[in-house]
């Protein structure tokens, strides 16, 4: 038979670990809550105003012109037309498009990320730059779909300048929705204790030289971006050959711009210093600039996405993918942010090399 005066006897220091735990679990908790908003925000209100946006489109044909005005030259005055049921469904695959983009955008890497001890995750906040969009750029883009379209109904031939006030009104409407999204998920809370700690550095022998180098590449999706849009400015250059040279240099432009998807990390004598594929430099933080180094973990929604970013703390940040980064604090400029594999031992050398130049 159990004794039940037992439980009185039980060692106090269980008590801390069953507080422990449930405060995992209430973190837990929290995570999988704030999970479920991102995804309302990003994926369900946007999927849902599209199909409100298309049911309308759909209502509307049978008081549709027999072709419609798709395009619009500067002046406000059509320039390509095509039929009503082309015209939604084209409407609707740029809007599910722009849906997709932006839940990639913000869902991209989150498993790569690690939980840190001590340091808490708010995933809603991380994402927060990035999941705003959502919700924003779908009013906005439904919004002047709408408008474009209902100017035509009846076969009425709106007046030039009513498709700019249409766009300027969608466009604002759009900000507006943004606006309110922004002020409704919570900030990120960046505060001196959460502010991430410098990795031990090194222990180097004195006039010891090291060299840390690691590469870091885009994920497969961005890589075949890059290369649509490459392909995609390729094409003006032979259907339009007239232009050559504007589509020569656009291509260029994202041609050097691709070699940035691909970067080399090194930590040396000369500091942090990060090229592209080509060997181009990037940036550079030398050790006498160096306040502390730290291997955090990076989402890109929490910078807007891949490539030369800042967030909202003023960080500037080189995202190539999600997962391990090298922080610097630098002396004179905003912390710098690199996404790069073994981070923990470039910022542990940085360190070590940075108190050596002390």
């Amino acid at each position: 038979m159990t004794d039940p005066t037992r439980r009185d006897a039980v060692d106090p220091t269980g008590s801390s670990d069953s507080t422990a735990l449930d405060g995992l679990d209430a973190r837990d908790r929290r995570d999988r809550r704030e999970r479920r908003v991102v995804w309302a925000v990003v994926v369900w209100i946007p999927l849902a105003i599209v199909a409100v946006t298309t049911l309308v489109q759909l209502l509307w044909i049978p008081r549709m012109p027999d072709e419609i005005a798709v395009h619009f030259d500067a002046t406000g005055r059509p320039d390509r037309w095509t039929t009503p049921g082309r015209a939604v469904l084209g409407s609707a695959m740029i809007s599910l498009s722009l849906v997709l983009a932006l839940a990639i955008a913000t869902f991209g890497g989150a498993r790569a990320m690690r939980r840190t001890e001590g340091r808490p995750v708010r995933y809603l906040a991380r994402v927060r730059p990035t999941a705003v969009f959502a919700p924003a750029t779908t009013v906005a883009v439904s919004g002047i779909m709408l408008a474009l379209y209902g100017l035509q109904l009846e076969g009425v031939e709106a007046p030039a300048w009513s498709v700019p006030v249409a766009i300027v009104g969608g466009l604002l409407l759009g900000a507006l929705v943004g606006w309110i999204a922004w002020r409704v998920l919570p900030a990120p809370d960046r505060s001196a204790s959460d502010a991430p700690a410098a990795t031990p550095a090194l222990d180097l022998a004195p006039g010891e030289r090291a060299v840390w180098t690691e590469t870091s590449s885009s994920p497969w999706l961005v890589a075949f971006l890059i290369g649509l849009a490459l392909a995609v400015t390729a094409v003006p250059l032979v259907l339009a050959p007239e232009a050559w040279w504007l589509w020569v240099l656009l291509f260029v432009f994202v041609l050097l711009l691709a070699t940035t998807a691909w970067i080399r990390v090194t930590v040396d004598r000369n500091g942090l210093v990060v090229r592209t594929l080509l060997g181009f430099r990037l940036s550079r933080v030398p050790l006498d600039r160096v306040i502390s180094a730290a291997d955090v973990d990076v989402l890109p929604a929490e910078f807007g996405g891949w490539g030369f970013r800042f967030d909202v703390h003023g960080r500037r940040g080189i995202i190539i993918r999600s997962g391990e980064a090298i922080e610097v604090e630098r002396a004179d400029a905003p912390p710098l942010v690199v996404t790069v594999a073994d981070a923990r031992t470039g910022a542990a050398l940085l360190n070590a090399l940075a108190a050596a130049k002390r």
